[in-house]
């Protein structure tokens, strides 16, 4: 019963490294990515879908993006919303195709993204701590409850944290890779 916890945390855990992935991905470098744009919400007959269910997108120089919409519909919509996800161009239409160019990044924008990268990881690191506390939370109600004794609640603390520990050095790993993209 007591590795449950454990393994819950580590599910959790991935989770949270997921979704710190995803979030990296959104944030402009100063090159095309897929990743700026594909999760984008899009306003699609009264519901919010990601962009990639709508198009195929497609990077054809290092700062354009192609996008290939499949439902003459969809491409309106699609416009407007890369316009309010500011990065920095306006689409341009031809008939089920948009381009978007990419401007130049400058320094001031990349210190911008860098201290983006820095939030993200933040974020990353309380939902890791978010985990960690209802478990051991749980641990502490268990032990009280008599199905748990103190020892084993001493030894599933020192795996938590070392849990926790190997984490952290994954957030900060992605971390310092995408800052290394930014600052280049």
């Amino acid at each position: 019963m007591p590795e449950n916890f454990i393994n819950n945390l580590k599910a959790n855990f991935d989770k949270t490294i997921e979704h710190l992935k995803i979030e990296l991905a959104k944030i402009h470098t100063g090159r095309a990515s897929a990743g700026l744009i594909e999760n984008l919400k899009i306003e699609y007959y009264n519901s919010h879908t990601p962009l990639k269910a709508l198009a195929s997108i497609t990077i054809t120089a290092p700062r354009e993006i192609k996008i290939e919409v499949w439902d003459d519909n969809a491409t309106k919509p699609i416009a407007d919303a890369l316009t309010k996800a500011s990065l920095g161009s306006f689409p341009q239409i031809e008939n089920k195709i948009i381009r978007i160019n990419l401007p130049p990044m400058t320094s001031e924008t990349r210190e911008k993204m860098v201290r983006r990268v820095h939030e993200v990881l933040e974020e990353a690191k309380i939902s890791l701590r978010g985990h960690r506390e209802r478990i051991w939370h749980e641990i502490q109600k268990l032990e009280q409850e008599g199905g748990l004794r103190e020892d084993e609640k001493f030894r599933l603390k020192e795996k938590i944290q070392d849990l926790i520990d190997e984490y952290n050095k994954k957030v900060d790993a992605l971390g310092l890779k995408k800052e290394e993209e930014v600052r280049t």
